[in-house]
């Protein structure tokens, strides 16, 4: 019986196919199966590629990262499948420690972990970072969904059944893996991180989340508010926005387009109106009867500040509950 599955898509990736699918090599059973997909390389990629019987090729006309992902989901044998970018380095013990959590828990339909971050060339970004830093330090992955991705593509492995039954990954202007981490958990599976490092990213300009539109901040809302309207706000409710002008005003849009009450705006700046309601400082917030709160302040440290305001305000709203961080 094959133990796991390891998908790994890649197109051009000569200068590291070999070490990353070596480290994978390295960390998988002789029962495990590692499926390559071949996205229409130009390069020697293919012959870059260590000789092992466990490895199996698929070779397509470059179609994109979705597709690659879905052919090889298609034809893995295996419980469980590990996510792996042939740019990246598997860490030693990832994939036993994955597989427990996964056995404990028969609701958790994917389990990331931490990362290192390096790159062969100019510093890594700081942005790049930044990301990092949040991932490798949350404590709650579920609390903090609507922030970012909260599991790192290349490092997850996930209950093949759980993926199957939501659809598998899905063509459109999102990033791939955030949107299906978000229908995962619309449909009740838990998602985590293991609190060790499991993967080896490489930072490098050509990265996708980088180069491609599908990636950028409007589609990460739309994606978080397609998640929203599945779960939260499936049904006509009283939404109350915390944000300044820039953040706020593609949420209040939204709301109103999709039949919601927007009760109040909550700013720091005093003012009489936002978006056609109340502007209103955070102090006023216990005295408003609303559903859902909303923050929609991105900059950097806010997100601190105001969850301890709000924990003081408001002590009976629940983080991933009744109130979400959206930036």
């Amino acid at each position: 019986m094959t133990r796991v599955s390891w998908l790994i898509p890649f197109r051009d990736a000569e200068a590291w196919i070999a070490e990353s699918i070596q480290s994978v090599l390295d960390e998988a059973s002789e029962t495990d199966e590692i499926i390559l997909i071949n996205d229409g390389s130009t390069d020697s990629s293919v012959a870059k590629l260590p000789k092992d019987q466990r490895i199996r090729l698929l070779q397509q006309k470059p179609q994109g990262i979705v597709a690659a992902l879905e052919a090889g989901r298609s034809i893995a044998k295996a419980e469980f499948i590990a996510r792996m970018d042939a740019d990246d380095h598997c860490l030693p013990g990832r994939i036993d420690a994955q597989l427990a959590a996964l056995r404990a828990n028969p609701k958790l339909a994917a389990i990331g972990g931490q990362a290192e971050i390096h790159s062969d060339g100019d510093p890594v970004g700081e942005g790049m970072q930044r990301y990092v830093n949040w991932v490798n330090q949350l404590q709650d992955v579920h609390r903090e969904l609507l922030v970012e991705s909260p599991l790192f593509h290349p490092a997850v492995c996930f209950r093949a059944e759980a993926v199957e039954e939501v659809g598998g990954y899905r063509q459109g202007d999102f990033p791939e893996d955030y949107e299906l981490w978000l229908r995962l958990v619309a449909a009740g599976w838990r998602i985590d991180n293991l609190p060790r490092k499991v993967v080896r990213i490489r930072d490098r300009p050509e990265r996708l989340t980088r180069s491609d539109p599908r990636y950028n901040k409007a589609a990460f809302r739309h994606a978080r508010q397609d998640f929203l309207g599945r779960t939260h706000l499936a049904t006509p409710s009283r939404v109350v926005i915390w944000g300044g002008k820039k953040g706020a005003r593609p949420w209040i849009q939204w709301l109103k387009a999709t039949g919601h009450e927007l009760v109040a705006v909550v700013d720091i700046v005093p003012g009489h109106e936002r978006g056609g309601r109340p502007l209103v400082l955070p102090e006023r917030l216990p005295n408003l009867d609303f559903d859902l709160l909303l923050v929609a302040v991105g900059q950097r440290g806010a997100r601190t500040l105001i969850r301890e305001e709000l924990n003081q305000l408001c002590p009976h709203r629940i983080e991933g509950q009744d109130w979400f961080a959206v930036l």
